[in-house]
């Protein structure tokens, strides 16, 4: 701390830098703990999305009014749509479970930006095949209220002829 130099000394250094520090206050839920940044909710859905083909991350993060796009390939909104297309991919491609690589991942606010490999596997842990996909997750909270993906839709198509 620079000592207080009386203004009519003409040796009284100019301060060089001032700074203040606050305090940082994170987000809190409502029961009093501290709420996981949009990152880290990000990447907990990613990684729970492997178990049973993501339905119990999709009931934990979607709200009923989640807007989930796979662009050229299906709209859905809300989690029981959520859910009705996993089972469609399951009973048309197989699709048992997916295990999402995280290649990259950035935050701009609430939206979530992510690069990564999405390997699609059947039940007995075959792969169908593997995509790499470009998305893009907005956050209220602790909830994902919008996905939308983006990836060569001829990929996708060619699991359902495999």
């Amino acid at each position: 701390m620079m000592p207080d130099y009386p203004a009519s000394w003409p040796c009284a250094p100019e301060p060089i830098l001032r700074v203040k520090i606050e305090a940082v206050r994170l987000p809190v839920h409502p029961r009093g703990v501290a709420m996981p940044t949009p990152i880290e909710t990000v990447s907990a859905f990613c990684a729970a999305f492997v178990e049973d083909g993501g339905r119990p991350a999709v009931r934990r993060w979607f709200t009923p009014q989640t807007r989930w796009v796979n662009e050229g390939i299906a709209v859905t909104t809300g989690v029981d749509e959520a859910i009705g297309f996993i089972d469609g991919a399951e009973t048309t491609m197989g699709i048992a479970t997916v295990h999402v690589d995280m290649l990259a991942i950035a935050a701009d606010g609430n939206r979530v930006l992510t690069e990564r490999i999405d390997r699609f596997k059947r039940a007995d842990g075959s792969e169908i095949g593997r995509v790499t996909v470009m998305g893009i997750f907005e956050l209220e909270g602790d909830k994902i209220v919008a996905w939308r993906d983006y990836f060569d839709v001829n990929a996708i198509q060619q699991f359902g002829a495999a």
